[in-house]
C-alpha cells in the first residue's frame, strides 16, 4: 500500500494511550491510528445514512415513489 507522511498533533495522554496500546496489541502506533480512522470512516457513513433515511421515510415524494413501485413489484410476482 502506498502511503503518505502526515504530521499532526495530539494531546500527550493520547499519545501515551496510544503507544501502550499498540506495544500492548504488538501494533505499530499508525496501524491503531490508521484503524481508528476507518472505524471513524465507516460510523459517519452509517450515520449519514441513518440521516438521509430519517429524511426520506417523512419525504411525501419518496414515499409515493417507493408505494408506487410495491405496487408495480405486487403486479409482477402475481404473473407469474
Amino acid at each position: 500500500m502506498k502511503t503518505e507522511t502526515f504530521t499532526s498533533t495530539i494531546s500527550p495522554q493520547l499519545n501515551q494511550w496510544l503507544t501502550e496500546h499498540a506495544k500492548a496489541t504488538s501494533r505499530t502506533r499508525r496501524a491503531v491510528l490508521e484503524d481508528a480512522l476507518e472505524t471513524y470512516r465507516r460510523q459517519q457513513t452509517k450515520d449519514l445514512m441513518k440521516a438521509d433515511f430519517v429524511r426520506a421515510a417523512i419525504d411525501h415524494g419518496i414515499i409515493d415513489l417507493a408505494e408506487w413501485g410495491m405496487d408495480d413489484y405486487q403486479k409482477l410476482s402475481h404473473e407469474k
